[in-house]
């Protein structure tokens, strides 16, 4: 006689697609426990004891956003920005996936069908990627070559390798090589940075021009570092350096660099960035005016040294 296959299930595969299903269901449709047992065929309990399954196995994770005191809508209008989100607060910071889960949220606020998106490449925006939803109606362009981070070098080529989009379009190339300008010139490289030229939604990451603040400081020659922070570079977006009014530096990093260029991302319609630590703020401060943010993902540490670089805006219906 043919054996019943168990329910729920034991097969590893089968039991995860049913535990994604059940958390849909309670968590984003809202669907209760009674409702969910009668349609899969399982009790409430039963329900229950899978639900907290997906939770523990990671499946589901829960976030609780907790409203700063002070708005953030009053620091974005001073900032020069439409929108500021933070991350973490100054007793539980935020580490690298919660800012890229809120950077995530943002583009899907921010994405229609249709547009373009271009991400940058950094620690954060790896993570980014992951955290996403499909998105079908979209074409999606590498904007920054690869650099090898931490443990995830074997990774590093593969940015967009993990999404699913109408169509992708990675950057086979390093961000920092010599002779940058030759290797722009390979057919595979210059069809995608073509491509930047019709940006919709920019996905950044905002550097400073220090050793600890930048990925790029530590992979060129360091007189060559040296030079251009004295040429007045405080902020790197994308291998391009800023000086602190937001300005572009020519300087020799510059014929290093594997990227969009500065005009093709202040071109984008929306320009979403994130960055973290206080010292960074000097750099989100440059790269927002040189129309490269308009919506910025950050700590709370940014956030404060930010609050402590500007003039606070007057709340909204004040005098």
């Amino acid at each position: 006689m043919p054996t019943t296959a168990p329910w729920p299930p034991t097969d590893p595969g089968q039991r995860q697609r049913l535990l994604a299903h059940l958390a849909h269901e309670y968590f984003v449709e809202g669907t209760s426990k009674i409702a969910l047992g009668k349609k899969s065929g399982l009790s409430r309990f039963q329900v229950a004891a899978l639900l907290q399954e997906a939770q523990d196995t990671g499946i589901v994770r829960i976030e609780i956003a907790v409203p700063l005191e002070n708005s953030d809508e009053d620091l974005a209008r001073a900032a020069g920005l439409q929108r500021l989100v933070t991350v973490g607060s100054a007793q539980w910071p935020a580490d690298r996936e919660a800012l890229a889960k809120a950077v995530a949220r943002e583009i899907t606020r921010v994405l229609h069908d249709d547009d373009v998106l271009g991400i940058s490449w950094s620690r954060t925006l790896q993570l980014v990627v992951h955290d996403l939803p499909a998105l079908p109606h979209n074409d999606v362009i590498q904007l920054a070559g690869a650099l090898s981070t931490d443990d995830r070098a074997a990774e590093s080529p593969r940015l967009l390798a993990s999404l699913r989009c109408r169509s992708a379009w990675p950057l086979w190339a390093p961000l920092v090589v010599e002779q940058a300008d030759s290797l722009k010139k390979s057919r595979e490289i210059e069809l995608t940075l073509r491509r930047a030229d019709s940006l919709d939604v920019a996905v950044l990451a905002v550097g400073g021009w220090t050793p600890d603040t930048s990925t790029v400081w530590p992979r060129i020659a360091d007189d060559v570092a040296h030079a251009a922070q004295r040429a007045g570079a405080v902020a790197e977006v994308s291998g391009h350096l800023l000086d602190a009014e937001g300005h572009e530096l020519d300087t020799p990093v510059s014929g290093m660099i594997v990227a969009a260029s500065v005009a093709q991302l202040r071109a984008a319609r929306r320009k979403v960035a994130v960055a973290s630590g206080a010292e960074r703020a000097p750099a989100v401060l440059a790269a927002v005016r040189g129309g490269l943010v308009d919506h910025l993902v950050c700590d709370a540490a940014l956030r404060d040294a930010l609050e402590g670089l500007l003039p606070r805006a007057a709340p909204a219906g004040g005098e």
